[in-house]
């Protein structure tokens, strides 16, 4: 399994998660959901658009293949930490949300 950058795996998570949520992916949404700066944003899309992770048309951004692909690894990931920290240790959702976020 290839590894990818902590930022490359937050930014397909983000996007995956918008669009799980039915939201329009734009770079304004991306910013408001990792709480960044708008140019960090731009910077990363257009890095991320240039390793054939994410589309940009028109603004509006989409996972490729290869995006999606790293997108539910991540997800899966976080969702499995989240189980275990409510299902075994009894944390609450909530801090288990946290906390899954630190694992990765």
């Amino acid at each position: 399994m290839e590894g990818h950058h902590p930022a490359v795996e937050e930014y397909t998570e983000a996007i995956f998660e918008l669009l799980e949520d039915d939201v329009e992916v734009i770079q304004a949404r991306i910013a408001e959901r990792l709480e960044v700066s708008r140019p960090a944003v731009s910077e990363m899309v257009h890095r991320l658009e240039r390793d054939g992770i994410i589309n940009n048309r028109a603004g509006r951004i989409s996972l490729t293949i290869e995006g999606e692909s790293i997108a539910q690894r991540t997800v899966r990931r976080h969702r499995l930490a989240e189980c275990f920290l409510t299902d075994i240790l009894g944390l609450s959702w909530a801090e288990a949300h946290v906390e899954a976020g630190k694992w990765e």
